[in-house]
């Protein structure tokens, strides 16, 4: 394989990395991730089409769709309020990007018909090349040109100028101006801010850094013939592989049995083992549940990556790892009963959504485990398993988590089944933009005061105070959108809430009168 790009492919990718990193440095200049992502993924994408093109290739068909991938995930980001979907998606653009890369670097290479391990090495190499940056350019690439011997014999006498200006202008400037006023109105030192200039320099430095190495890996010639994949090394036989599965196996069958008992015995089988109510029982032990299904998935597929070459083993290894894959739906199922549970006692909060749908994503992939790597098709998983992600996300996109989760709280309250808990309306005026919506509404009159749970005045009040202040004609979302260049953090969702809180200023208003005065803030805008 060649180790190097040509000077002029190299000069051309310098440039555009350039560019991509002071394009990095103006659209990322707004608070949170918004418009100006999708916009830099688009370059970023034409930047890499035009180099490819430059270097007499073409991008094949999976590799366009992986760049249009990158700029549609991205593009929720612009869509959706919840910071912690904009953060998944613009996650998600980065890695369709990165696979588009590893294509195009290979037209051999698909992602749907690649082991795990063979995409993992080569995600790597990805990353390394853009960790590298601008190293291998000065290394190989732009090596034995002179480029640098005779930047230095041109910049030489300026420097040594400068060196000398500077300090003395500096050193005797100072003291003149402090002798004699009259020349010190003359001879005014500008006032310049070297923090901003410092801001811009590294933001465009690591932007254009990283995505020049990026580009240099992707451009490499592919090697004419790869190498196989590393050797793993430990080595499973027919008594280990019995062992780890039948440990698992034990070890949930006898969990699931307990799940069985609180299923079917109810709260007073709870109570009398564990001392705890139903709705106790239901708050604990959630996110250890989600670890335990997090851990099996690369168990499984490590230890069918490292049997040894014997059909019986593998014969073994999947007899055994069928029940331990059905034995886990059934925690995960359980979990989701939980859940309910935990709902109709407290009600839902977005941690608890985005996990209980991290769950059912591990359930899919545990299936295409039991479709693929346990049936001998390794080389499907990590494409189907990568595409269910972004199905997942997708749906999430459209669905909006903040607009369920304030959603299943309300009809929780109208529904009768919040007697323990009333509905938090301060937790759901702290949801993001998406969620603005159903929560005022819930705040000016929505949710019946005489229904079971529903807030009082005092908390409405309050909520009503939170939603004006983060999204009322006053607030930093609203200002931000009127700046010049607020359209670089233009989002969907965070309009929205914005003209919703402006549709409905006043009744808004109205009920932040109702504030008992200890429970006024001090701090009001």
């Amino acid at each position: 394989m060649t180790r190097q790009i040509s000077p002029p492919l190299a000069f051309a990718t310098l440039r555009i990395a350039l560019g991509l990193g002071i394009a990095a440095d103006v659209l990322f200049r707004a608070d949170g991730l918004a418009l100006g992502i999708p916009i830099w993924m688009a370059m970023v994408c034409l930047g890499g089409i035009a180099l490819t093109s430059r270097a007499d290739r073409s991008v094949s068909k999976e590799g366009a769709v992986w760049l249009v991938m990158s700029v549609v995930f991205a593009a929720g980001c612009a869509w959706r309020a919840s910071e912690e979907l904009r953060f998944y998606d613009f996650v998600a653009g980065l890695l369709c990007l990165t696979m588009a890369a590893i294509v195009i670097h290979d037209d051999r290479v698909s992602v749907f018909a690649a082991r795990l391990i063979e995409l993992g090495s080569r995600l790597v190499r990805v990353i390394r090349g853009a960790i590298a940056g601008l190293l291998p350019f000065a290394a190989r690439d732009l090596r034995g040109l002179g480029i640098a011997e005779s930047w230095a014999r041109s910049t030489r006498p300026a420097v040594r100028v400068i060196l000398i200006v500077i300090p003395l202008a500096l050193v005797f400037g100072s003291l003149l101006r402090g002798a004699d006023p009259i020349f010190a109105s003359f001879i005014a030192l500008p006032a310049f801010d070297v923090g901003p200039l410092v801001s811009h320099v590294v933001v465009t430095g690591i932007f254009s850094w990283l995505l020049a190495g990026a580009m240099r890996t992707t451009l490499l010639a592919a090697d004419a013939h790869p190498r196989s994949n590393p050797p793993v090394p430990v080595r499973l036989g027919m008594l280990e592989t019995t062992t780890i599965l039948v440990t698992l196996n034990v070890l949930f069958a006898a969990f699931v049995a307990a799940q069985l008992g609180w299923l079917f015995g109810g709260e007073r089988l709870v109570q009398a083992r564990t001392g705890l109510t139903a709705a106790e029982y239901a708050r604990q032990g959630f996110f250890q549940t989600v670890w335990v299904v997090v851990l099996v998935l690369p168990l499984l597929i490590a230890s069918r990556a490292a049997l040894r070459d014997d059909p019986s083993v593998a014969r073994r290894h999947t007899l055994l790892s069928l029940p331990v894959i059905a034995l886990v739906g059934t925690i995960i199922l359980s979990a989701m009963l939980r859940m309910r549970l935990y709902v109709h006692y407290y009600g839902l909060s977005t941690d608890r959504f985005y996990t209980l749908v991290f769950m059912a994503w591990l359930g899919v992939v545990l299936l295409w485990v039991a479709a693929t790597v346990l049936r001998g098709r390794e080389r499907s998983f990590a494409g189907g398993a990568f595409v269910s992600g972004l199905l997942m996300l997708g749906a999430l996109n459209i669905a909006s988590p903040d607009a369920i989760v304030a959603r299943v709280n309300i009809e929780r309250v109208r529904s009768g089944s919040a007697t323990l808990t009333p509905l938090d309306v301060d937790y759901l005026a702290r949801l993001h933009g998406d969620a603005v919506p159903l929560t005022t509404r819930a705040i000016i009159g929505g949710v019946s005061p005489s229904s079971a749970g529903a807030p009082s005045d005092a908390q409405r009040c309050l909520a009503a105070r939170r939603i004006l202040q983060r999204w009322g004609p006053a607030s930093d979302a609203r200002a931000q959108m009127e700046r010049p260049a607020g359209w670089r953090g233009w989002n969907a969702g965070e309009r929205t809430a914005v003209r919703t809180v402006a549709d409905n200023a006043s009744a808004l208003r109205a009920v932040s009168h109702l504030c008992p005065p200890q429970a006024r803030p001090t701090n009001q805008r």
